[in-house]
């Protein structure tokens, strides 16, 4: 048993840590890209593959971290994704793996990962791990098998996360509905450098909407609000949200002609959040900018 626990920890490590030595084989389905978190199971082949740029994915862990005997819920991340359900060919002895093999190499490659196994089944891992500045959660385990316990097939399920692109621009129109109605206009497509100020190309269609109505409002005085996470200290993030701020204004100055006595930059932080900051996809929704009237 020792010299199997060893074998199958040393077979998890090579899968998690030799994720640069893919190597393609002349079966594998084209189509199907690298697995961006593990390599290959001995004698996977890739068969089916499916990506999409921005979903979610449910997953299940244990209600309390790390105790299998505390029941499991359901719960769901968001971004960018992978799913693949695999084929294992025959190892050297004409045999499959077990789904138990299968399960314990993927456990052991995320905790050698020094990632959090969330949950466990016997068929499946549901874990969290970073691989250098990405965070990525999923499933890994058999995807094939039969009532034996043999395992035909490897399947994942993989989200990384990423905050979702705003294709969908409000417009000058929106932005006077809003205003009237509340006060404030509410912006997702203003995009900054991770954990900077400096605005992204992608942000110029939302400015030019912003300085469309500031310029058919031109007696309008309004504060552009930063919002950030509950990530980092408070002090940092309401700096940061301050000189993001301050960075449209300077946009819709030089770039808009919008007068710079009709602007005034605020930042808030984390300490007007919209959405729970425990979840990735409440924070996406806390990192925003407001155009307040004033």
């Amino acid at each position: 048993m020792k010299c199997l626990n060893s074998l199958m920890l040393t077979s998890a490590m090579l899968a998690f840590f030799s994720l640069n030595a893919w190597a393609q084989s002349p079966e594998d389905n084209p189509k199907c890209e690298p697995n961006p978190v593990f390599n290959r199971f001995a004698g996977e082949v890739m068969r089916s593959c499916e990506r999409a740029q921005y979903t979610n994915l449910t997953l299940w862990r244990w209600k309390a971290s790390g105790d299998s005997k505390s029941g499991s819920e359901a719960f769901k991340v968001e971004g960018e994704y992978w799913y693949y359900i695999n084929k294992i060919e025959r190892g050297a002895k004409g045999q499959h793996p077990g789904k138990l093999e299968v399960v314990r190499n993927f456990e052991n490659a995320v905790r050698q990962g020094s990632g959090e196994v969330l949950s466990v089944n016997d068929k499946k891992v549901y874990y969290r791990l970073r691989k250098g500045n990405d965070e990525f959660w999923g499933e890994a385990g058999c995807g094939e098998g039969d009532s034996a316990g043999t395992c035909y097939g490897i399947m994942h399920k993989i989200i990384r996360v990423v905050g979702m692109e705003q294709s969908v621009v409000v417009s000058s129109e929106q932005i006077a509905k809003a205003m009237g109605d509340e006060g404030k206009v509410v912006f997702y497509g203003i995009y900054f450098d991770t954990d900077k100020a400096t605005l992204k190309t992608e942000s110029a269609p939302t400015l030019a909407e912003m300085a469309k109505w500031l310029k058919t409002n031109a007696s309008a005085k309004v504060f552009i609000v930063g919002h950030t996470d509950m990530q980092g200290p408070v002090e940092r993030n309401q700096k940061l949200s301050r000189d993001r701020a301050a960075s449209v204004i300077a946009a819709l100055t030089k770039d808009h002609g919008i007068k710079a006595d009709r602007l005034g930059a605020e930042g808030v932080g984390p300490l007007a959040p919209v959405a729970s900051n425990a979840a990735d996809a409440g924070r996406a929704k806390n990192r925003r900018v407001e155009m307040v009237l004033r």
